[in-house]
């Protein structure tokens, strides 16, 4: 779905295919601690009531003399419909990831999905299904798609550690968020009452997002040989659409742009998400971007980014940092790595500027973007 793009060619083997994983019993106890924190206080639900509320309020046949002249009623309706049946089956994707969780023992993930997750997302489908009733569709055919999404059978193909499902948690919650975000938008003049209960589904979202960054960083700080699997689950990231609604999700990559998708801010998020995941190491970023990039069959300029990996990794790793620290500058978000240097040794700030050339280089043959094909597969 996020095509993270540089000019780089196919090589080499990158850390992309090991599914060992084991993390110290300590840290075992830090996530099981911040679970706890989650399930003592995971904020406020989009209760019953509130859905009650809504549909007694709800009025979003405005809407659709007010959309934008790219999106057609039968668009609409494909938008709404996405939301509400990938949000329907919340029991497919929470049984695939607990099965998964304690197979490896981890049981602070499976808490998490069955206590934490699984109810606070299962409501999230019932509002888009008040809209397209609002919209005059029938409900005994929503209920049979429902139905029909409900039993089709998810398979989940972003990897099976925990880490690589944290990671892929990351990353499907942050678009899901983005998602909601734009139903919003498009109805925010002429449904207030739809813009504001996708905005409280949206607001959910970003929660998730952030609570599986953070599961992800204490995993990586325990192992940090787990980069690996992060990487992995990220060339092989797949919404659960692709698999239970391929024909409405295959229509997104056009919809995006229709419904005002920002891919720039698309982008630095989800460098942000991922380099934060990653404990804030420039040197980690830069090792997962190599990786992903020789996976994805990349050139870095002239260079092949295998070839620099291996080189970079043999001369002890500091290079890394700099390809990380290329990466966040193109996204920009450099202030994520510059330290002042007024304060600064003199060999320091020659060391800098020489770095900051060097950086440059990096930078100028790197495009890492967001694409149209997000929310089919990430790269």
């Amino acid at each position: 779905m996020y095509a993270f793009r540089s000019s780089l060619n196919r090589v080499a083997e990158a850390i992309l295919t090991t599914k060992h994983y084991e993390i110290p019993v300590a840290a075992g106890r830090k996530l099981e601690t911040l679970i706890d924190r989650i399930e003592t206080n995971p904020g406020k639900f989009v209760e019953p009531e509130e859905l009650l509320s809504f549909q007694e309020r709800l009025n979003l046949r405005p809407a659709l003399s007010t959309l934008p002249e790219s999106i057609s009623h039968e668009d609409f309706i494909g938008i709404l419909k996405l939301a509400m049946l990938t949000e329907s089956a919340t029991d497919s994707y929470a049984d695939a990831i607990h099965e998964r969780a304690m197979r490896h023992d981890a049981t602070w993930l499976a808490r998490f999905t069955m206590n934490v997750w699984a109810p606070d997302e299962r409501t999230h489908y019932a509002p888009y299904r008040s809209m397209v009733l609002d919209l005059g569709f029938s409900e005994a055919e929503l209920e049979r798609e429902i139905r029909e999404t409900r039993e089709a059978e998810y398979l989940h193909a972003s990897g099976d550690t925990p880490i690589h499902l944290t990671t892929f948690g990351m990353i499907q919650e942050y678009l899901t968020d983005n998602w909601h975000g734009l139903i919003a938008s498009l109805v925010r003049e002429s449904a207030p009452e739809a813009a504001q209960i996708a905005n409280r589904i949206k607001q959910r979202e970003t929660m998730h997002t952030l609570w599986y960054r953070d599961m992800t960083a204490l995993q990586l700080e325990a192992q940090p040989e787990l980069l690996g699997h992060v990487s992995e689950a990220l060339v092989h990231f797949q919404m659960p659409g692709q698999v239970l609604l391929p024909d409405l999700q295959d229509r997104v990559p056009g919809w995006l742009p229709k419904m005002g998708a920002d891919f720039d801010r698309m982008t630095r998020d989800l460098i942000r998400l991922i380099h934060e995941s990653l404990g804030g190491s420039v040197r980690s970023s830069g090792e997962m971007l190599l990786a992903i990039a020789s996976e994805k069959g990349m050139r870095l300029g002239p260079l092949d980014p295998g070839l620099v990996r291996t080189a970079l990794g043999r001369l002890g790793g500091p290079g890394f940092g700099l390809v990380g620290e290329a990466m966040l500058l193109k996204a920009g978000l450099g202030h994520l790595y510059s330290n002042p240097l007024e304060d600064a040794a003199p060999i320091h700030r020659r060391v800098e500027r020489v770095r900051s050339v060097m950086r440059d280089w990096v930078a100028d043959r790197l495009e890492i973007e967001v694409g149209y094909e997000s929310y089919d597969s990430a790269t």
